[in-house]
């Protein structure tokens, strides 16, 4: 291995500032972790100005938008990919991944933002805030009186960095019961139950809140869809921080239009920015937050680079990364 690993920065100024891998953040980051900083040499494109220039010479790239069909033909050395994001189905299929590349994300990095957003969110709907925003801009006064969640359980769809976050905030915090729906339905510890996937049927009606919290494969895919989501209770709501084709929107929006839902939010949509025709604007009972729910303005790029860095200390020993993305499982 020679002296210094190449790390090529692929910058995006059209992201929000908020994930901007600058040189600031990143020589911040390098005095935080100055013994392995040494073994590192940076180098940046913006947009990807020069990004074949650096990818030429990089054992290492930390970037979240790339070619990837090309990049083996353009990054004859590169051995790690580090994503600043935890979504992976931008680059998916994985067939331009080759043997030994390694692919990582930064799933965990929004697990404390993630869960303290979906502790508000189950609350507010609990407590019909979006009932209430419907009615303002109409001048309609109309009541809804609510009970206390404390007690109510929550199917929450996916354990992962977010979603196990999540199921410990809502326990914790708010009393619920927690009942975790996965691939595997293994035991986790702030789950009192957890389920497979392929049973959740026998959970949704248990619902007086479902947390989506996985990511998109072929397997979550329209996973709540219309027959599903036509077997919560009527008082029910529903949180989406996962993905938007996970849930068959379009049966969503009827459900809250008929007031059979008590409430939705949604924070992950397809196209995004989401159109202006879309029927999501104008549907009852629900609030839109534009993909923004579990980013930390302030922390979100210094944990990534923590946890790079993390992850850097396990390559250099020949030690298996952590959050290593299963191009099989699709995440």
């Amino acid at each position: 291995m020679p002296a210094k690993l190449n790390v090529h920065v692929s910058a995006l100024s059209s992201q929000p500032e908020t994930f901007w891998v600058t040189e600031e953040r990143v020589a911040a980051a390098c005095k935080r972790h100055k013994g392995l900083a040494r073994h590192l040499r940076f180098d940046w494109s913006w947009d990807h100005d020069r990004f074949a220039d650096g990818m030429a010479k990089a054992d290492i790239m930390i970037g979240w938008r790339f070619p990837g069909p090309e990049l083996r033909a353009m990054a004859p050395n590169l051995k790690w990919i580090t994503l600043t994001g935890a979504g992976t189905e931008h680059l998916q299929p994985f067939d331009w991944v080759w043997p030994g590349l390694k692919l990582t994300n930064n799933s965990g990095v929004h697990a404390e933002k993630a869960a303290e957003f979906a502790g508000a969110a189950v609350l507010a709907m609990a407590h019909g805030l979006p009932f209430f925003a419907t009615n303002k801009p109409k001048r309609r006064w109309e009541k809804r009186f609510t009970t206390t969640i404390e007690g109510g359980t929550a199917v929450v769809i996916g354990l992962g960095g977010m979603g196990g976050a999540t199921a410990r905030w809502l326990k914790q915090k708010l009393g619920m019961t927690v009942i975790g729906v996965t691939r595997t339905g293994k035991p986790f510890r702030w789950a009192d139950k957890v389920v497979k996937a392929s049973r959740i049927e026998t959970v949704l009606p248990k619902a007086n809140t479902v947390v989506v919290m996985a990511p998109l494969t072929n397997e979550t895919e329209n996973l709540l869809s219309r027959r599903r989501l036509g077997m919560l209770k009527p008082d029910a709501t529903l949180l989406n921080m996962g993905r938007a084709r996970i849930v068959d929107y379009d049966a969503l929006a009827d459900l809250l239009d008929n007031g059979q839902l008590g409430g939705a939010l949604l924070d992950v949509f397809e196209p995004e920015p989401l159109p202006r025709s879309s029927r999501l604007w104008t549907t009852p009972n629900l609030i839109l937050s534009p993909h923004c729910s579990s980013d930390d303005v302030d922390n979100y790029i210094p944990k990534t680079l923590d946890w790079f860095f993390a992850n850097l200390e396990r390559f250099l020993a020949g030690r298996r990364p952590t959050n290593r993305v299963d191009t099989r499982l699709q995440y």
